[in-house]
């Protein structure tokens, strides 16, 4: 094998590890790289990769069993409804991205939706290095109370409003009634909801 072959699949190695493991990290922690695009870009990058390590070492079964492998689980993605596919192509593009907006130095929040039977949802992320952990998941079950024409996909903005050592106060802006939502950084849960 050349210089260049070894290059190519130990760099594709050491990508679907760290592939892998922020897959993991993720479902298990929810803890990912930092940035919305961060995942997406890595999502990318090892396709890319593996399409471009098929073509290098076509000659080798490993690589034909690979190109059947993506083949399948494409087809796979979409035999079923189309919903995985719907959330891989959501999750991995903008497309699932309402609003994505760094609140502080601390922290971020992200209104998203992945699939066609799922209503977006909030999340509030905090800034850990080049690592983010999701604090707190909200969905609009969360947040209803007297006025049901206010949710959480059709905001506009989210402002920062005051953290204290327990609790994150965000406002989700409409440009009419706005809604201030306090949540207990701990459990996630929803303290106490404002209507103004």
């Amino acid at each position: 094998m050349s210089l260049n072959k070894k290059i190519i699949l130990r760099f594709y190695l050491i990508l679907s590890v760290i592939s892998i493991l922020d897959c993991a990290l993720y479902y298990f922690k929810a803890i990912s790289l930092r940035g919305y695009y961060s995942d997406a870009i890595l999502f990318w990058l090892w396709l890319f990769s593996s399409f471009v390590v098929i073509i290098v070492f076509w000659k080798k079964l490993l690589a034909k069993l690979l190109l059947v492998a993506l083949v399948l689980t494409f087809a796979l993605s979409i035999i079923a409804m189309m919903l995985p596919f719907y959330a891989l192509v959501n999750s991995t593009t903008p497309l699932g991205l309402y609003i994505n907006k760094d609140l502080n130095e601390n922290y971020r929040a992200q209104i998203v939706g992945y699939g066609p039977m799922v209503y977006p949802w909030l999340e509030i992320i905090e800034k850990k290095g080049l690592f983010e952990k999701r604090i707190i998941k909200c969905d609009d079950s969360q947040i209803m109370n007297d006025n049901l024409d206010i949710k959480i996909r059709t905001a506009k903005d989210i402002i920062f409003k005051n953290e204290t050592n327990h609790t994150i106060t965000l406002t989700l802006f409409y440009g009419g009634p706005n809604k201030t939502i306090t949540f207990d950084k701990n459990t996630g849960n929803v303290i106490e909801i404002k209507n103004n």
